[in-house]
């Protein structure tokens, strides 16, 4: 099984490929928000299989941004709501912006290319589903329209390609990228400072955020320097 509980009802699996990670918050009755499924074909079968296992049906999912790997699906997750920031919406699925996503991927199975960023808008300040609280924090460090995941009630800060400890901040090109960036972490800093855990959207999660903000400001003021 790939999916590993790293916190009461959060289910995470780790992708070879860039230590992409898969995020699943279980709600009542079995149900389940999917973030990020990602990343290979085969992985995604897989993660459909350890939901079965867990007797686990997808409720909705979310893509944190406008990158080919969290804008990934499979027809076993079901034809859901996939929700996105409508930045991340409207970079996705521009003709010129899925265009550019396809070629990022690269060979990808026939059956599955209508699926890749098949996003809605949701402006919202929390995703409508059954299950527990998830507010979305919406910045533009990394890539406009980028969304980080809180749960409140379960101290859990979902937060995309931030605060890892595998990838370093990467600013998109822009006006004042650097700056951008360093917004987005003064947007995550109230919430990294309140969760118990942090699941980043590539490498591992940690009990202590703090730390990972802080190393973040750190690689950020040296590529300024």
């Amino acid at each position: 099984m790939r999916l590993v509980e790293v916190a009461a009802g959060i289910l995470v699996a780790t992708s070879r490929r860039d230590s992409t990670t898969t995020t699943v918050v279980v709600g009542p009755g079995g149900r389940a928000l999917l973030v990020d499924p990602a990343w290979e074909v085969d992985e995604l079968e897989s993660l459909a299989d350890d939901l079965d296992t867990l007797g686990l049906t997808v409720e909705a999912g979310f893509s944190t941004h406008a990158h080919f790997d969290h804008l990934l699906w499979h027809p076993r997750f079901g034809d859901v709501p996939r929700w996105a920031s409508p930045e991340t919406v409207r970079r996705s699925t521009s003709p010129e912006g899925r265009a550019a996503l396809l070629a990022e991927l690269g060979p990808w199975p026939a059956e599955l290319v209508p699926l890749v960023a098949r996003v809605q808008e949701l402006a919202a300040p929390a995703v409508p589903w059954p299950g527990p609280r998830v507010e979305l924090v919406v910045h533009d460090a990394h890539v406009p329209g980028h969304t980080a995941l809180w749960l409140p009630t379960r101290r859990v800060l979902l937060a995309g390609d931030m605060l890892s400890d595998v990838e370093p901040p990467l600013p998109e090109d822009g006006p004042d990228p650097l700056a951008a960036y360093a917004e987005g972490l003064d947007a995550l800093e109230p919430f990294a400072a309140a969760a118990a855990l942090l699941v980043p959207g590539h490498g591992s999660p940690t009990a202590e955020p703090l730390a990972r903000l802080a190393a973040d400001r750190r690689a950020l003021a040296a590529l300024a320097r």
